[in-house]
């Protein structure tokens, strides 16, 4: 999922609401997805940076892609290889070229919105109510994590 383009999906400034929403929802759906940031996401959730900071504890859901990277082609890179889903509105010009099969395709470019405080994202049947803070969607989606556990160095 473009993480910060569905932030801006509830309007200015952007909120983690609506991607901690649609990542609680699909894991509880019992699929597997990642939320993709930039590295600037910080500087620009203001109120919302603690929240933030929890999610990047969860290596697995969460990616902040290192400075100097932008997001867009990492998340675009991944869901290629793994013949994945796009949640996001962008229209990805930049990377039309060489991710032209997964831009183009309806069913792995899903869009979607908010609308009368509900999150939706048709291709993916999803309709589900907005919370009315990031602390209340992360305290909604928190149980769902598995935190990843470093593994032993031999």
């Amino acid at each position: 999922m473009d993480a910060l383009n569905l932030a801006y999906w509830t309007g200015q400034p952007p909120s983690l609401r609506a991607p901690l929403t649609l990542l609680a929802r699909l894991l509880e759906q019992g699929q597997d997805a990642v939320l993709y940031f930039d590295a600037n996401a910080r500087y620009r959730l203001g109120d919302e940076r603690a929240v933030y900071e929890l999610l990047l504890e969860h290596p697995r859901h969460c990616i902040e892609v290192a400075s100097g990277k932008r997001a867009d082609g990492v998340l675009l890179r991944m869901a290629t290889a793994c013949k994945g889903c796009v949640v996001s509105r962008d229209k990805y010009r930049d990377f039309r070229k060489r991710y032209r099969r997964l831009i183009d395709d309806p069913a792995r470019l899903l869009g979607g919105g908010v609308r009368e405080r509900c999150l939706r994202v048709p291709q993916l049947q999803i309709d589900v109510p907005l919370p009315a803070s990031a602390q209340e969607a992360w305290e909604r989606l928190a149980p769902l994590l598995v935190k990843d556990v470093p593994r032993a160095r031999a």
